[in-house]
């Protein structure tokens, strides 16, 4: 069933065009810049794209696994290991995208940017007490940046393959701003 779906999803994107392919990535997610709290990124090159998105998956990556050890609540580690499990995803299908024999785009940096580290270090020095807190709003500022990056590419995106990529990272990170913003206490939630 789920594979003959995918094929007729193909067939009709093969018969109505390029321009449909390209209108169904743009219509990626179901929230607005009003409910995320923040505008899609404009005019972000191939080659920024794929820097800022795979700092922002190893940054929920590393953010996490340090959640898994230090955080005292259920619900927060069961978010942080569907953070690694689906930001291994997200990084996944970039990675597979940068090759092509069309273009070249060099892989991105191994080593966090230097905001993501210094969030990873407050992470690190976080009493117990405090961590959890700190944890959910990073992650609920971290993927309203997120989604602005990856919106905007899957609107604007010059390169095919990574409109792509964008356009399926939007409505996982929607599911996850929704989560965090669900167990984040009230008090602490980015204005939105």
């Amino acid at each position: 069933m789920f594979r003959s779906l995918i094929l007729s999803s193909a067939v009709a994107l093969v018969i109505s065009g390029p321009v449909a392919a390209q209108d169904m990535m743009a219509n990626s997610g179901s929230m607005s810049s009003t409910e995320v709290g923040i505008a899609p990124v404009s005019g972000a090159s191939a080659t920024d794209y794929v820097k800022l998105a795979a700092d922002s998956d190893m940054y929920e990556i590393q953010s996490s696994r340090l959640a898994l050890t230090k955080s005292k609540r259920e619900d927060v580690k069961a978010l942080a290991q569907q953070m690694i499990t689906e930001h291994a995803g997200t990084t996944k299908a970039l990675m597979a995208a940068l090759k092509n024999d069309d273009r070249t785009i060099t892989r991105p940096s191994s080593q966090l940017s230097a905001a993501n580290a210094a969030k990873i270090a407050l992470l690190k020095k976080a009493p117990k007490a405090a961590f959890d807190d700190m944890y959910l709003q990073q992650q609920a500022e971290a993927h309203q940046t997120a989604w602005a990056l990856h919106k905007g590419y899957a609107i604007e995106g010059t390169d095919l393959s990574l409109k792509q990529v964008a356009s399926t990272a939007v409505p996982v990170i929607e599911r996850h701003l929704q989560h965090v913003k669900q167990i984040l206490p009230a008090a602490l939630s980015p204005v939105s």
